[in-house]
C-alpha cells in the first residue's frame, strides 16, 4: 500500500474554522433527520470540488490502517 503524503503545495498550511458556541447549539438542536439531510448535502459539495486526485486521496485516506 503507498503512503499518504500531504501535496508539497500543501505542506505546512493548515484550516482554520470558527465555530460559536450559538452555532453548536443551533446544531445541537437539529433533529435526527435534518442532520441526515446536513450531512448528505455536505458530502455532495465536498464531491463536486474535490478533484480526481483528491478524492483518490480521500479513499486511501479511508482504507489506511
Amino acid at each position: 500500500m503507498s503512503k499518504l503524503l500531504p501535496i508539497k503545495d500543501n505542506q505546512h498550511k493548515g484550516f482554520h474554522y470558527t465555530v460559536t458556541d450559538e452555532q453548536i447549539a443551533a446544531h445541537q438542536k437539529l433533529t435526527l433527520h435534518k442532520l441526515f439531510e446536513w450531512l448528505e448535502s455536505t458530502n455532495r459539495f465536498v464531491s463536486k470540488v474535490q478533484t480526481p486526485e483528491e478524492k483518490q486521496r480521500s479513499i486511501l485516506a479511508k482504507t489506511m490502517e
